[in-house]
Formats: C-alpha cells, sequence, structure tokens
C-alpha cells in the first residue's frame, strides 16, 4: 500500500504520546503515521480479530506490527496492543500498557470501527450489538479511561472519529448511522465534563474514504451496493478530483485538533467530506 504523508509538517509532537485505536489499517494507520511524522511517542491498537457480523475480515495482528515498523522507520518510539474496544478489561490493559511504556497520554484518537450493510428488518441483533458496541462503546470505554490520566495532569486532547453518518442517514445502515450520531452526542457531553480538567474533545467526521473497509464492504457485500449509493447520494464530494477522500485529509484535521493551535476547541466537529452533506 502506497503511504501518501503529511507534505509540510507544521506541528512539533515531540515529546508528545498519541494512542490510537483501530490502527493496522486506513484512517487509524494514517494517523499513527501522521503523529510519528511530526515527532510523537505512538502506541497502536488494533482488535487482532474478525466479527462475525462484519463481511470482511479485520486487522490482524501481523498488519498491527507492520505499522509500527513504519512508524519505527520515522524514528519515532512505538509501542502496540491487541485491544477489543468493546471490553472494559482490555482497554484498561491498553491504558495501563501506554502509560507504563511512555509515562503519560497526551491524545486519544479513538478510531476503531467497522462497517457492515443490512436493511432495518433484515438486521441481526448481533450486527447491531457489534456495530454500538464496536463505535459508540469503545469510544465511550477508551476515553473514560484515557481521560482518567489526563485529569491528573490536567491537560489532554481526546479525538473521535465521526463520519458524514453524524449528519446524514443512508440506507441499509440504520446501526451505523445511530453509532456515529452517537458519538458526535458524547463528544459533546465529555467536552463539557472534562473542560475543567484543561481536557479537550472534539471529533473529525470524514466523508467516503479510500481505505480497507471501503474495499472489504465492496468485496463483501458486491459492487451493486456501491453503485446504488453513489445513485442515491450523487457525487463524494464537490471538487473535481477522485470522488473517494485519501485517508490524509482526516489525518491533518486531527493533527490540529490535537495542537496547541485549538486549545479553545472543544465540544466541535470537523465535517471532512468535500462539501457532501451540503448538497
Amino acid at each position: 500500500m502506497t503511504t501518501r504523508l503529511v507534505k509540510d509538517v507544521r506541528y512539533d509532537f515531540a515529546g508528545k504520546v498519541v494512542l490510537v485505536t483501530g490502527a493496522a489499517r486506513g484512517l487509524g494507520r494514517s494517523h499513527a503515521l501522521g503523529f510519528a511524522q511530526a515527532g510523537a511517542d505512538i502506541l497502536i491498537s488494533d482488535i487482532g480479530e474478525s466479527m462475525a457480523s462484519v463481511p470482511y475480515e479485520l486487522a490482524h495482528a501481523e498488519e498491527l506490527e507492520a505499522v509500527a515498523e513504519e512508524v519505527a522507520e520515522l524514528g519515532a518510539r512505538c509501542a502496540t496492543a491487541i485491544c477489543d474496544v468493546r471490553q472494559s478489561d482490555q482497554v484498561e490493559r491498553m491504558i495501563t500498557t501506554a502509560v507504563e511504556e511512555f509515562g503519560k497520554i497526551d491524545v486519544l484518537i479513538n478510531n476503531a470501527g467497522v462497517e457492515s450493510i443490512y436493511g432495518l428488518t433484515d438486521m441481526p441483533e448481533q450486527a447491531w450489538r457489534q456495530m454500538i458496541d464496536t463505535q459508540l462503546t469503545g469510544t465511550f470505554l477508551c476515553s473514560k479511561s484515557a481521560a482518567a490520566h489526563m485529569k491528573k495532569r490536567r491537560r489532554g486532547k481526546i479525538l473521535v472519529t465521526g463520519s458524514t453518518s453524524s449528519y446524514v442517514a443512508a440506507q441499509d445502515q440504520a446501526h451505523y448511522v445511530a453509532a456515529k450520531s452517537g458519538v458526535l452526542g458524547l463528544t459533546k457531553a465529555m467536552a463539557i465534563d472534562l473542560a475543567p480538567f484543561g481536557i479537550n474533545v472534539n471529533a473529525v467526521c470524514p466523508g467516503a474514504t479510500r481505505t480497507s473497509m471501503a474495499d472489504g464492504i465492496r468485496d463483501g457485500v458486491g459492487p451493486d451496493f456501491t453503485e446504488r449509493l453513489l445513485e442515491l447520494t450523487g457525487t463524494w464530494n464537490l471538487f473535481d478530483r477522485e470522488s473517494m477522500l485519501d485517508p490524509i485529509e482526516t489525518t491533518q484535521a486531527m493533527l490540529w485538533l490535537a495542537s496547541d493551535a485549538s486549545d479553545f476547541v472543544t465540544g466541535a466537529s470537523i465535517l471532512v467530506d468535500a462539501g457532501f452533506t451540503i448538497k
């Protein structure tokens, strides 16, 4: 896979520790490399096994280690953790690993997520629960645990991966829309609770992005779904360029929100969708 890195790094994260969940592929991998390029120490995690309701194979431990090697090649220290963000005990171990390895957590990026396609009346309860537990409960558990450490230092940045589905609905994705809408509300509520401790909480909501998840949905559900979705939504963006976004577009927003330049931004969400939701 080719890697598009930040062309002009304007941020200095030297001495900062960044934890990225769902980092073995796609957006998470891009975030890990982007922050490593900016000088941060990185802990990356992923689930390491698949889910029955998800129509594509999730990341293996070997893929996570491969990203760790890429991070190290950029000169950053990197640790890894296999973590199912739905499980509080695994989340606690991941947070403990980060603190023991690096002494602190400055930035948490809640990126772990899955996608599946089911019509409402055909959706198994398992698919609903696995989606909500991964996207929403996982964000809650990771944020709760990381915030407990950040509160002691009275400083930190918690970032949440939303979606255009946080704003607009899509056919056959009631569970995904519910989860991504939920993380936006959770972002605002956490921002209020954590502001007295100097902790910012914000969300980045990307549009359709060229990732392994997108490839997995296409391959697992079939190209006819992609074609039908494109017919429903029209073109993905307002610009004369390739329709799907590159992961680095979202990473750029994450870098800004994690930096000192955004210290007075909290409870906000940034749409990185090339104008998709305004049409």
